[in-house]
């Protein structure tokens, strides 16, 4: 990252608190680097291609492609890592 620079970051904007879709390791990463991922944010009502997420697998979605709350909802009952800056 130092060399590379910031990393991007999909999140859901869940109101207190943002959900990343990927790379929560690399959150923690830039944040010891004092280094600001370049954060992309989606709202709530925003629709989300699932298919290119290394937890999509199809036999536990219907579709692929979801607006971000549905998607939130759907992965917080997943091992999840909390952190807070």
């Amino acid at each position: 990252m130092a060399v590379l620079g910031a990393p991007v970051i999909r999140v859901i904007d869940c109101g207190q608190y943002f959900m990343a879709l990927e790379g929560c390791h690399r959150i923690a990463a830039a944040h010891a680097l004092e280094i600001e991922p370049e954060w992309i944010i989606y709202g709530p009502t925003d629709e989300i291609g699932i298919t290119e997420f290394d937890w999509f697998e199809p036999h536990n979605w219907a579709g692929t492609s979801y607006p971000a709350s549905d998607i939130a909802f759907e992965l917080n009952s997943l091992a999840a890592c909390t952190y807070v800056f």
